[in-house]
């Protein structure tokens, strides 16, 4: 939670245990320790699901078990819970869940599968800068970075979540990024994966990232919502392939595009 900022009570339920009762048990007992603060975002319909962050005493843990300066080791948590009003929230959130939908994936496999690596942006940006040759070409600012092991494969990619704001010049201008990044990377390119609120909004989407020059070098996959809340199963949709959706696990290696 402190890498990820912030996780809904589905989510911890997700990576940490079997039901959401038992994952609201427990969140009960954190919160009341001074582990997590919690809040729940306003909603024009409906409520929303508990949103947790680290509290105080919960940074204070991590740093001991760390084995870092505890005296250093102190959020603010007045800033912790200005997510709640953050623009933002939503996509972290969403994002988020992204990666929380497959360590549960992998939690049911019973051992055939799992999320070998989970970067936040940051992570995911600081990835980037530590594999490219090239100082000169700006990175990816992608919203995670992740890789899935499971039917022998291993996929790595860097997520983009699409909350459907951004014009199809932004999306054109973000695709190009990547494959401006591409050719300075240490090894193989990480699949790119897009993930869309709409089916309408991926099918529109899919013709101005096919208007970049490169993406055989730079492979570019998509979704929508709510199939990709399963993202471990048959909803990706290579761009350059014509043969319908497939696993995350069934991508295939980027050395089979160039």
């Amino acid at each position: 939670m402190h890498t990820h900022r912030v996780l809904t009570t589905p989510q911890v339920a997700q990576v940490a245990f079997n039901s959401q009762s038992r994952a609201v048990q427990r969140m009960r007992i954190l919160t009341g320790l001074g582990l997590v603060a919690r809040f729940r975002p306003r909603r024009d319909r409906g409520s929303a699901p508990w949103h947790y962050v680290l509290d105080t005493a919960g940074a204070h843990v991590m740093a001991a078990e760390g084995g870092r300066n505890t005296d250093r080791a102190s959020v603010r948590r007045d800033r912790q819970l200005a997510l709640a009003r953050s623009a933002h929230l939503d996509h972290r959130v969403g994002a988020n869940g992204f990666f929380t939908a497959l360590v549960a994936a992998g939690r049911a496999s019973e051992g055939t599968a799992e999320l070998g690596e989970w970067l936040n942006a940051s992570g995911a940006h600081g990835w980037a800068e530590f594999h490219t040759r090239d100082g000169l070409i700006p990175v990816p600012r992608a919203d995670g970075f992740g890789r899935w092991d499971a039917d022998g494969q291993s996929v790595a990619f860097f997520l983009e979540w699409d909350t459907g704001s951004e014009t199809h010049r932004q999306l054109h201008a973000k695709m190009q990024r990547y494959v401006d990044f591409a050719p300075t990377l240490v090894g193989p390119m990480p699949w790119v994966l897009f993930v869309f609120p709409t089916a309408r909004r991926e099918t529109h989407a899919r013709s101005a990232l096919r208007r970049v020059q490169g993406t055989d070098h730079a492979p570019v996959a998509t979704a929508h919502l709510p199939e990709a809340h399963h993202p471990e199963k048959a909803v990706w949709w290579p761009l350059k392939s014509t043969a319908g959706r497939v696993l995350l696990s069934g991508l295939p290696e980027v050395d089979a595009w160039v």
